[in-house]
């Protein structure tokens, strides 16, 4: 074949592949500017979709967090101080600590109670309550905070809040989600910044134990003390749902019943209680009731009981003279009506009206002294 066909031949072809190179070359950096307007016009709608994700997942997370401190707090009868909480939330969840500790975008969560709080004798300086058998008498604003910024840093003041801490939690406390507390500045997004609210006041539960004997009943919380004796005639303290309350008869007598504790928001709670459980040690024997109120008159001893413990577990009257309590003016009154009947069955002799007398005055006397009212209280 002659050699000129051929040099034309391969000058065609060559011109071909570079037309073709720089065709390829066009249609692709067409596209790639497509996809950057259409990436202008989707990634402001893909970011807050992303944003609104991680806001739902760190909600989330939360949640379980202060749904494992509950666990742990009944669990454990323990309300553990900020240094260890993470280390015994993530042991109920299973998870790690710095996953209790920080959220996913690296940042640290913090964990406030309320600087005001009080359960017993612990405070917020000196947790972690450790409930006891003595259980406590004083609970005030048990309440805890978990704090959590998926944008910048958590703002200063929570770390550092000073004398304004009761403030600073209760603004935090009360303002909306998203929302800036009033007189708080801060460089991020309020909407990153989520806040768990936890209040720990329905893990408890009010036990009021009375005593109407002359010898006081024991009790003992979760089969781990010896049974204690009631040194007053009315007891009661605040108690974790859960608590295994045992009731037991003076002196070196037997266990007699066995209770547990429900929480206030403890789902399935017998409708008969109206805000807690009260028992009285009566003639060796402990007996309880579950407070409600009568929805019709009943003709039987049963109101009289429901009335007797209803007296007995109100506030005592602090403005009385001398050592007159509820208890005391109830066995007067039992003394008087039980003389009566003795009285009523002899056939209303003259003897047997002597202790009706005897016990009319005491229950006289006793009724007017707890009914005064002084300037102060003694």
């Amino acid at each position: 074949m002659p050699i000129q066909p051929l040099i034309r031949l391969k000058s065609w072809w060559n011109a071909r592949r570079r037309r073709a190179r720089a065709f390829t070359l066009v249609e692709i950096t067409g596209v790639l500017g497509a996809m950057a307007i259409l990436a202008m016009l989707v990634t402001p709608s893909l970011m807050q979709q992303l944003s609104e994700l991680a806001r739902r997942q760190e909600a989330e997370a939360l949640s379980q967090i202060a749904q494992g401190l509950r666990e742990y707090i009944l669990s454990h009868r323990r309300v553990p101080a900020p240094a260890t909480l993470t280390t015994d939330v993530a042991g109920v969840l299973g998870w790690t600590a710095d996953r209790v500790q920080f959220n996913r975008a690296g940042r640290a969560r913090v964990f406030l109670y309320d600087p005001d709080l009080r359960i017993g004798a612990t405070t917020a300086s000196t947790l972690p309550y450790v409930q006891t058998p003595a259980g406590a008498a004083a609970l005030a604003n048990p309440r805890l905070l978990i704090v959590s910024s998926l944008g910048g840093p958590l703002p200063e003041v929570l770390g550092n809040p000073g004398t304004n801490a009761a403030t600073v939690f209760n603004l935090l406390w009360d303002t909306p989600d998203g929302t800036q507390p009033v007189g708080w500045s801060w460089g991020g997004d309020w909407a990153n910044l989520l806040v768990q609210r936890l209040n720990l006041r329905p893990l408890f539960t009010l036990v009021v134990l009375n005593n109407n004997h002359i010898r006081y009943g024991r009790y003992s919380v979760d089969n781990t003390n010896a049974p204690v004796a009631l040194t007053t005639n009315s007891f009661a303290a605040h108690f974790l749902g859960r608590t295994v309350l045992g009731l037991h008869a003076d002196g070196t007598g037997p266990l007699q019943s066995v209770q547990v504790v429900p929480g206030l928001d403890q789902s399935g709670r017998d409708p008969a209680y109206a805000w807690f459980p009260s028992y009285v040690y009566e003639r060796g024997i402990w007996r309880g009731r579950l407070f409600m109120e009568t929805p019709l008159p009943r003709r039987s001893g049963n109101d009289l009981q429901a009335a007797y413990e209803i007296f007995m577990s109100g506030p005592p009257n602090v403005y009385k003279v001398g050592s007159v309590t509820q208890a005391s003016v109830t066995w007067a009154m039992y003394n008087f009506m039980s003389n009566y009947v003795v009285w009523a069955n002899s056939g209303f002799s003259a003897s047997a009206k002597v202790n009706v007398n005897l016990w009319q005055s005491s229950m006289a006397a006793q009724v007017t002294t707890y009914c005064n009212k002084k300037a102060s209280a003694n």
